[in-house]
């Protein structure tokens, strides 16, 4: 009898056409690198769970070790990088184009990441981890030293409130501590990953794990040491007005107003900043700082020399207000406001027939008890597209990305004012404007010339969409420990504060909340190493990582001949 015909064997994936394909590619490569996504966006405020950035990327590493191309490791890379659209949502505040293109920017470095990192976990199938690492900070550095620079969201500030594990950054900054989380990252996913088949001893790969968390051990064990050994005394009170005028983007560049509503805001803002100056009268502060553009007129130039009657009258009564303050609390005051001519001018009294006004600074004008001008600071680091346009002599078009119409004039140097106190030796102490203490260099110029302290003059009143304080603190915070220095913030919207040279925020007030706050900043002497060396460690991760890169590459070359 002859046997029925038998019917034939299930497919091993069912699913009709390119789903099968497709699906195993969502569930095997995209989903991971999303989980990654979400982990490393709670990680970084506004969510703020740090803790999440020791495992944030572990999804995504297996995801590129299962990547059966390149491509595949760029997908994951791609879809990880969503991370940096959510984080950077603030910026749709003022630009929403803009928000796009700086997410797309900060992402391709990811996807670059990943693609390397496929190559590293096939070429070393156990010590992957170490040139992942090396890889990463190098791009971060990279990232931070192309162009104007854009030293955002390194991995490293996820963990600012990691108070005894972040005091390494007086050796290697922030890259310090991004190579140390991405290093654990790595080494968790090497772990959990099943060992490779052309892995010679693929039980080593726990050692890539015991050298992470011995690493990780021992910053936090020399932070918590560190700081107990720090020393610091309290210096001179300071003050810091915030007075909460939030921005629109819409009032600014949208429909023309008159010079009376242009200016009746403005004395506004004066107002207010005066009326919480006086109420530290109590605390005698030596110094009080203003936000940044507390002040909408020039600061450096007389009076009489305006010709608007509204322009004039603004400046006169600012400086009577200054002189009230000096009447009745005895303090100096730093304050954010425009600045014609080079700063070498001085304080201009006279001008001749036909001079024309040059130079227009984004400044941190110092006036003594008795109103008078004694120096300022003009900021150096400008926000492109927000205060001058890359690269528009090469590419005039650029000019179109921006409602602009006039660019600011740099800064040529940093400038470190003196305070004077009753048993004369004066303390001296640097100006950061805006974004400009995000910049590590910068914050080490003014240390090494001398500043003891620094202050932040910085206004984030355009950012509706939550997540731009919180970051900019936790950025604040590895710049007074890379320093050893108190970090003074007057922010018109939050988070004015004081960060002193252990980085621990000692006071502050509310974000998007009125008020004013005094303390006394605490010097420090030592000067630690990373002012010295700078970011050698994160160029040396970027060496490292080209050199290993070239070397794979002949490599693979001579094999295909």
């Amino acid at each position: 009898m002859p046997t029925p015909p038998q019917s034939a064997a299930p497919a091993e994936h069912p699913i009709p056409g390119r789903r099968g394909p497709f699906l195993r590619t969502v569930l095997t490569l995209a989903l991971p690198a999303a989980g990654t996504a979400l982990l490393l966006f709670l990680a970084f405020p506004p969510a703020d769970l740090g803790p999440l950035a020791f495992v944030a990327f572990v999804p995504l590493l297996l995801a590129v070790r299962r990547a059966a191309t390149y491509r595949g490791a760029l997908l994951c890379g791609a879809v990880a990088a969503l991370a940096y659209l959510a984080a950077f949502a603030w910026v749709a505040s003022v630009a929403v184009l803009g928000w796009l293109a700086l997410a797309a920017y900060v992402g391709a470095y990811t996807v670059a990441a990943a693609s390397a990192i496929r190559c590293f976990q096939r070429r070393f199938p156990v010590a992957w981890p170490l040139p992942a690492a090396l890889l990463w900070t190098g791009l971060e550095f990279l990232r931070a030293s192309v162009g104007p620079g854009f030293p955002w969201l390194f991995l490293g500030y996820t963990q600012y409130r990691f108070n005894a594990l972040v005091q390494v950054a007086c050796w290697g900054g922030v890259f310090g501590l991004s190579f140390v989380v991405f290093f654990v990252n790595a080494a968790l996913a090497g772990v959990i990953a099943p060992p490779a088949a052309e892995a010679r001893h693929p039980g080593c790969r726990w050692l890539m794990l015991l050298a992470a968390g011995t690493l990780l051990a021992t910053c936090a064990g020399y932070g918590a040491v560190t700081r107990g050994r720090l020393t610091v005394e309290d210096g001179p009170v300071v003050g810091v007005v915030q007075q909460n005028f939030p921005r629109r983007v819409a009032e600014i560049f949208g429909e023309p107003k008159s010079e009376d509503e242009v200016y009746d805001a403005v004395d506004a803002e004066i107002r207010k900043a005066a009326e919480l100056s006086l109420g530290l009268r109590a605390d005698r502060p030596e110094l009080i700082v203003w936000p940044e553009t507390t002040v909408g007129v020039p600061l450096n130039v007389a009076p009489e020399l305006f010709r608007r009657p509204r322009e004039r009258e603004t400046l006169m009564e600012t400086l009577r207000l200054f002189r009230q303050i000096g009447d009745e609390v005895g303090s100096h005051v730093l304050v954010g406001a425009p600045c014609y001519f080079p700063r070498s001018a001085g304080y201009v009294e006279t001008l001749l027939y036909g001079t024309d006004v040059t130079d227009f600074a984004n400044s941190a004008v110092l006036y003594s008890p008795d109103a008078a001008f004694v120096d300022r600071y003009d900021k150096i680091r400008l926000v492109p597209f927000g205060e001058y346009v890359p690269f528009s002599n090469v590419l005039p078009f650029l000019q179109a990305l921006t409602p602009l119409t006039r660019q600011l004039t740099p800064g040529p140097e940093e400038v470190v004012f003196s305070l004077p106190q009753a048993d004369g030796e004066a303390v001296r102490f640097g100006a950061l404007i805006c974004y400009e203490d995000v910049f590590p260099a910068l914050t080490r110029a003014f240390r090494r010339k001398g500043a003891e302290f620094l202050v932040n003059l910085t206004d984030e009143g355009w950012y509706w969409i939550p997540g731009e304080l919180r970051q900019h603190l936790a950025m604040a915070v590895f710049r007074a420990i890379e320093t050893r220095t108190t970090v003074v913030r007057a922010a018109n919207t939050g988070i004015s504060c004081f960060i002193n040279p252990r980085g621990e925020v000692f006071a502050k007030l509310a974000p998007h909340a009125e008020g004013a706050l005094s303390a006394p900043v605490q010097l420090c002497d030592a000067r630690p190493p990373y002012v010295r060396w700078g970011d050698l460690f994160g160029a040396a991760c970027l060496a490292a990582s080209a050199v290993l890169g070239g070397l794979l590459l002949v490599r693979s070359r001579r094999k295909a001949d």
